[in-house]
């Protein structure tokens, strides 16, 4: 079990600098480059059944094509992304909470 967990820390590590890299980043970024950092944060986390990241991540790469550059709320997406990678839960539940509590800040 101390494995695993400590393998699960790395890679919540890794989540968070690639997250932290595309926050510090996405300004000067165009749309193709920040949905291909957002594919590979969410990659990661399928590979080891991060299913919140999973859905934050597919939920942001919607908005971004079709809200364009500038039209998506992207800091909120990204907030709920680094609170879903430190989110013990990895089930399909979790994911749907997350993903409401954007919608539900969103207006939706």
């Amino acid at each position: 079990m101390g494995d695993d967990h400590d393998a699960m820390m790395v890679i919540r590590a890794e989540l968070c600098e690639r997250l932290e890299s595309l926050q510090r980043y996405a300004r000067p970024l165009t749309i193709v480059d920040f949905a291909g950092s957002l594919v590979s944060i969410r990659q990661l986390a399928a590979a080891y059944g991060l299913i919140p990241v999973v859905r934050l991540a597919e939920a942001l790469e919607r908005a971004v094509a079709e809200a364009g550059e500038g039209g998506c709320p992207t800091a909120l997406y990204l907030d709920r992304l680094r609170d879903a990678i430190g989110c013990e839960r990895r089930d399909e539940q979790a994911g749907e909470a997350m993903l409401a509590s954007v919608s539900v800040r969103l207006g939706n």
